[in-house]
């Protein structure tokens, strides 16, 4: 009977977590979210800028389509229906080499540009599956449930190192004295490290990501700014898995306030909204959303050839991922 109990709890979680799991590729999506920053506001002039980005993301909560812990019932033979709790953790540290070149060329009084970004990841990631055994349950059948409980848990739970999706991009930057508007396209080729029979993968996935960009900013007299960076995500199909994942927004925002010509004080964040279901295999109606703010300080070097800011974002009103504080560390550097 232990057994029994055993296996049926076991397909249950799996079941479960297999479900769950297919919201835009395991909830990972082909963005550096809260990224960029006092930069957004900056003109860039021609020449070839070098970036150096450390993010450090920690979650500690799971969110369903409810922005609850994500829960389900199974039923166990002689046992009786049982309450489900999803509960885990995700960590995962970024660097991030990209490289930018602004031309001389000026199409449609726009100045083309190019960047191009390499994330490398390593992360670990936790599931905890947990339940409520009727009171007076036999000891044996507590061991064999708590065994299996253990055994799916585990089973979704790893660490992995490698690299990312690489971003590369294409823009037309249109920079006047307050203001500047960025339009382009930029996109995701499949070159990250992935396995669809990994639990925890650096890459999303085998397709590929095209996504419109537009950068707008305004800046004041009085030092304050805002900015603007969005991209709209269109996914192909992923070969290893026949799912193709929803279309969603990223946008990332600050508000900066220049206190002299070296240092910058602001808040930023991002917001992350899926708009299409993912769709074939065995993808569900589990859109992804993620809203953040925090804090941002900057330097900028008197001689304007280079800048290093920090900041951390906290999420809230998350969706279909886990919630968690994101930290970034950056450093930009003319090189030419």
């Amino acid at each position: 009977m232990t057994t029994l109990h055993c296996r049926a709890l076991a397909a249950a979680v799996l079941c479960l977590t297999a479900g769950a799991t297919f919201a835009t590729e395991n909830s990972q999506v082909r963005g550096l979210l809260g990224a960029p920053s006092y930069e957004l506001s900056t003109p860039q002039f021609p020449g070839i800028y070098g970036q150096i980005w450390a993010q450090h993301y920690e979650a500690t909560k799971l969110r369903d389509g409810s922005g609850n812990t994500p829960t389900t019932t199974t039923t166990i033979p002689g046992v009786g229906t049982l309450p489900l709790r999803v509960e885990g953790s995700v960590r995962a540290d970024v660097l991030v080499p990209r490289l930018t070149f602004v031309t001389d060329q000026i199409i449609l009084d726009g100045r083309l540009g190019f960047s191009a970004a390499l994330p490398m990841v390593h992360q670990t990631t936790h599931v905890n599956l947990t339940t409520t055994l009727p009171a007076g349950t036999p000891q044996p059948v507590v061991t064999g449930v708590n065994g299996a409980l253990a055994t799916a848990s585990a089973q979704r739970s790893g660490s992995h190192s490698g690299l990312a999706d690489p971003e590369v991009s294409a823009y037309l930057d249109w920079a006047q004295d307050e203001s500047r508007i960025v339009a382009g396209v930029a996109m995701n080729p499949p070159l990250g490290d992935y396995d669809k029979n990994r639990v925890v993968n650096t890459g999303s996935g085998k397709y590929w990501t095209f996504k419109p960009l537009l950068v707008a900013t305004r800046a004041w007299e009085n030092g304050f700014s805002v900015g603007l960076r969005a991209t709209y995500n269109i996914n192909t199909r992923n070969d290893d898995t026949g799912i193709k994942s929803g279309q969603y927004l990223h946008a990332d925002w600050s508000g900066m306030y220049r206190l002299n010509d070296q240092w910058q004080l602001g808040v930023q964040g991002y917001v992350l909204k899926q708009f299409t279901a993912d769709k074939g295999g065995l993808a569900g109606d589990n859109k992804v959303q993620a809203l953040s703010a925090g804090p941002v300080i900057a330097y900028v070097a008197e001689s304007g050839n280079w800048g290093v800011d920090l900041k951390t974002m906290q999420e809230f009103s998350v969706r279909n991922r886990p919630q968690g504080t994101l930290t970034w560390l950056r450093l930009n550097v003319r090189l030419d």
